[in-house]
């Protein structure tokens, strides 16, 4: 599986910009195999012929990579490969039991020993944020990988922000949102005020249904769309628990599925309105995210309940008034989580990797500062300059070709560094994706009515149930049962029916011993709360009492 082969290729226009002197004889070029699970970005959306990092890599490493990222069921091809001890050397992913299982098997290097045995010298040895590894060893038990999208105090004392935009986004902003095409707004007369409460919002939808509005394209609008197939981890169990002031502690401060709060059945019923009264298609929630990117990309859509990240927002009109007041007037409440994250993919090296001095070179160079200025913006000079407070201008051929060779994200996308993107990054056009990006995601959370909870002290280990417990295995039924359940809530065709199918989900929680359940995570939660002096409050309870 894992392929070789030799080059005499050496680019001059590499070396000008480096004065690292190749560690290799010309030549000596080899192919390593990476493999990711990162559905729509990644590997996927690599040029993997040329750019300054890769050329870079390969010139001063001596290093290039077979890059494999399955569109299905990466996990379980994962698995086989586990299985007949037939890893790839470079393996970045995001699935949990993964990791889990890669870690179990001693298949994955240590990253303290692999970097301590092949690049003794490595910054990360001695820079790599503590808070952030000491989080990764709290959750696989050891530092096992290197992450993407590092945000931590300790990252932001290597890179701190140089705007407070991006402390907003830090402390107040999440990648759900509930977003409208204000293009739509404006043609229909509907105001800011109309949408930012509940029945408003749900005459502005009825107004949308019933204009003929049309694209210039002429396509028919719709008036709600929620996050395709990901709609429930996106958009229901994102930002519409959050708009309805779902928490997982109840009144008395105990720990309990999410689910069980008011406020989620609320922001159920929200999703089961918009169905009935047909201002959402369920279609839409069958969707694959890339059919769903064509009606929004084509103006189709008149409110957008996802993750605006997976969008290119500088063709549409996308803004966010926040949260949607509900009839019951109930607070929102925001996850965010105020400690060391783990961070997104995680990166891991396979104990058989054929070439570990060069991975170990490559992993140094590419997480380093150097790294992600040659990843993230091209060579000095040519594709952009530094200012004396460190904030990169791109030059228009860096605008053009870093655009054209990364489809607008980095290349290397598993060693994405968020601190380092907010220290280098100067204040974006409020018109361009960027721009658009970070006025959406603090949206919500800048809410004078929203109560922003730290959801490090609910962030638990597989641990805390044995999956082949009596609870562990009840547990992954609960999972199970409640994508289906979810489902069959949202799209019941009356309020009655809605009710039972309610009432059916609490009664088979019940059956599935859900306040044992809670009762172990309880626990730990409780200890995480003693250890950072922090808790969650059920802001809403007088609200049901």
């Amino acid at each position: 599986m894992k392929k070789k082969f030799v080059s005499s290729a050496i680019l001059a226009a590499a070396l000008a910009v480096t004065s690292v002197v190749p560690a290799f004889a010309e030549g000596d070029t080899s192919e390593v195999y990476w493999y990711s699970d990162v559905a729509g970005y990644g590997p996927a959306n690599w040029n993997t012929d040329s750019s300054p990092a890769l050329d870079y890599i390969r010139d001063n490493i001596g290093l290039t990579f077979n890059l494999e990222q399955p569109p299905t069921d990466a996990a379980t091809k994962l698995g086989l490969m586990l299985a007949t001890n037939d890893l790839p050397d470079i393996i970045s992913i995001t699935n949990s039991d993964s990791m889990k299982d890669l870690i179990k098997a001693g298949a994955v290097w240590d990253m303290q020993e692999f970097l301590e045995e092949y690049d003794p010298d490595s910054w990360l040895l001695e820079g790599y944020p503590e808070d952030h590894k000491q989080a990764l060893i709290d959750r696989f038990g050891g530092w096992y990988s290197l992450a993407s999208h590092i945000e931590t105090p300790d990252n932001r004392k290597i890179y701190p922000p140089d705007d407070e935009c991006w402390i907003d986004v830090v402390e107040k902003g999440s990648n759900s949102c509930i977003m409208f095409d204000k293009d739509i707004m404006d043609a229909l007369g509907i105001t800011e005020e109309m949408v930012s409460t509940e029945e408003g919002f749900y005459e502005a939808c009825e107004l949308v249904k019933n204009s003929g509005y049309t694209t210039e394209n002429g396509e028919s609008v719709i008036p709600v769309a929620l996050h395709a197939d990901g709609w429930i981890d996106t958009s229901l169990d994102g930002i519409l628990s959050y708009n309805f002031g779902a928490v997982p502690v109840d009144e008395e401060g105990n720990y309990r599925h999410k689910e069980l709060s008011p406020g989620y059945k609320n922001a159920l019923k929200f999703v089961n309105n918009c169905i009935q009264k047909e201002y959402l298609d369920v279609n839409i929630l069958t969707l694959d995210e890339a059919a769903l990117k064509t009606y929004l990309e084509a103006g189709r859509v008149f409110c957008w309940i996802g993750n605006q990240a997976q969008i290119n927002k500088e063709n549409t009109s996308w803004v966010s008034y926040g949260a949607i007041t509900p009839e019951n007037e109930a607070k929102g409440a925001l996850p965010i989580n105020q400690s060391a994250g783990t961070g997104w993919i995680q990166t891991f090296v396979s104990k058989s990797c054929d070439e570990p001095e060069k991975v170990a070179e490559f992993l140094s160079w590419i997480t380093s500062e150097e790294g992600l200025m040659m990843d993230y913006y091209g060579i000095e000079g040519e594709y952009y300059t530094v200012d004396d407070k460190g904030i990169v201008t791109k030059t228009e051929k860096g605008e053009q070709e870093l655009k054209d060779l990364y489809e607008n994200n980095i290349l290397f996308w598993p060693f994405a560094s968020t601190s380092f993107e907010r220290h280098t990054e100067p204040v974006p056009d409020p018109t361009s994706n960027r721009g658009v990006e970070i006025a959406l995601m603090p949206a919500f959370g800048k809410e004078e009515t929203t109560y922003i909870y730290d959801s490090s002290l609910i962030d638990f280990q597989d641990t805390v149930l044995e999956p082949s417990s009596d609870l562990g295995i009840k547990l992954s039924q609960v999972k199970s049962y409640l994508e289906s359940q979810k489902a069959k809530i949202v799209t019941a065709k009356t309020d009655e029916e809605f009710e039972t199918e309610y009432n059916n989900m609490v009664s088979t929680l019940e059956d599935y011993s859900i306040a044992d359940i809670d009762a172990a995570y309880d626990e730990v939660y409780k200890t995480n709360c003693e250890n950072t002096g922090n808790k969650i409050e059920d802001i809403n309870a007088d609200l049901y009492k």
